[in-house]
């Protein structure tokens, strides 16, 4: 019983490690759900001739792009960006602390696996709620919605599961998996400052945006970052974690560097 409990325990620096490889798996899925938008987008736009009637899958396109949901997100763009981020990293510290010590098979495989749980909950608990229907169903696009869920949260998991696996112990100076790997007390110590430099700018950040957030309901009559006062605090805490992560990045490479090998 002792053997199955400590296979089944997180690696000692899980939180840090959980923090970087869950905002790195956001970034990524992020960059790719703006790539097919915008392929979507063109496809539907070429295919739309007025001339002629326009196929079923063009008029799913369409919908894909142009639905209540996307309005929902676009109208408080900062905000969705900013649960997204937050959302992304969350359920990161969840895959590190409990399902990749449980999950077998290889890193990216884990990642897989785990991305099925998110997505489900996506599908049938998110979009229903914010009016896209049980499995994207009201928005008219058949199941583009579904599958392009699933091929966001795949991506998502697949990158998470790298990077929080061995990806996570190549150098960045090497970049090549034949290379010697840093050591354990660099390596903790770079994804620990980094973790740290999140935390405390997302900390700084929701300062920040808590005054922003008095100093903008003070002036009715002017908008904040384009939306309403309240939405100052998640995009302030989302810009300090990211200027956190980056400063925590720096300061963790500089720190291992000038330490002995």
């Amino acid at each position: 019983m002792q053997t199955e409990t400590t296979a089944t325990r997180p690696r000692p620096d899980w939180l840090p490690r959980s923090i970087i490889s869950g905002f790195i798996a956001t970034v990524a899925m992020a960059i790719l759900f703006f790539g097919a938008y915008g392929l979507a987008r063109i496809a539907a736009l070429v295919q739309l001739n007025p001339n002629r009637g326009a196929s079923e899958f063009t008029q799913w396109l369409h919908a894909l792009t142009s639905n209540q949901v996307l309005d929902i997100a676009t109208s408080s763009l900062y905000l969705a960006a900013a649960a997204h981020l937050v959302v992304g990293v969350a359920w990161a510290m969840v895959y590190g602390y409990w399902f990749e010590p449980r999950f077998q098979g290889s890193d990216w495989l884990k990642g897989l696996t785990f991305a099925v749980i998110p997505w489900i909950l996506s599908i049938t608990l998110f979009l229903p709620l914010v009016g896209g229907g049980f499995f994207g169903s009201a928005i008219g696009a058949g199941p583009l919605p579904a599958i392009g869920n699933l091929i966001l949260h795949l991506a998502y998991g697949a990158t998470l599961g790298a990077i929080y696996g061995p990806l996570g112990d190549i150098p960045a100076d090497e970049l090549s998996r034949q290379a010697p790997t840093d050591s354990i007390e660099l390596m903790t110590h770079y994804e620990q400052t980094a973790a740290r430099g999140i935390v405390i700018g997302a900390g700084v950040g929701t300062v920040a945006g808590v005054a922003g957030a008095v100093l903008a309901s003070m002036n009715p009559g002017q908008s904040a970052f384009g939306s309403t006062p309240i939405m100052v605090l998640p995009i302030a805490m989302a810009a300090g974690a990211v200027l956190g992560g980056l400063w925590g990045s720096l300061a963790g490479l500089s720190g291992a560097t000038s330490r002995p090998a």
